[in-house]
């Protein structure tokens, strides 16, 4: 900050594409906020209809798209921890909105899965994120949706570049 303050631009040495300056790393991590903040608010409606919390709805939208998967992959997806996310699943099981299965193999391993009431519940909350994510995708067209697909992947550390 200067002393007027007004943020002062750094940027890193050789970064002369306009993309890597910090003026627009900036306003993208912002529009990022902003992003997360309205698709926030679309949830809680439902949300607060169900008595639901953001993290019940998180573990609703994880064990929907990933069939079957076990607390310790959950916790993983998560970066939680194991007290916090046991509240939040015995809770969902109390409601009869999700349940744990034995693997067949493997006793130990407890697959989860939503309830037929669970599945009705989250397929109502993401029906509604998915239509407004459909709007913005065809905004901006298949190439951009890929490209910002690559850069979510970074930022979560997967496919990265030396």
């Amino acid at each position: 900050m200067s002393m007027s303050g007004l943020r002062v631009q750094r940027d890193a040495p050789g970064q002369a594409h306009l993309y890597l300056r910090e003026e627009q790393i900036r306003l993208t991590y912002e529009a990022m906020l902003l992003a997360w903040r309205e698709l926030s608010a679309i949830c809680d409606p439902f949300q607060r209809d169900q008595q639901l919390g953001s993290a019940h709805h998180r573990v609703m939208f994880l064990v929907s798209t990933h069939q079957g998967l076990t607390m310790s992959a959950l916790l993983r997806r998560l970066n939680i921890t194991k007290q916090s996310l046991n509240r939040v699943l015995q809770d969902l099981m109390a409601r009869g909105l999700l349940e744990q299965r034995p693997d067949e193999r493997d006793k130990r391993l407890k697959h989860l899965h939503l309830t037929p009431q669970g599945v009705a519940i989250e397929e109502e909350i993401f029906g509604a994120l998915r239509d407004r994510m459909t709007m913005a995708y065809r905004a901006a067209g298949g190439q951009a949706v890929e490209g910002f697909r690559r850069v979510l992947a970074t930022l979560q550390g997967e496919g990265e570049t030396p």
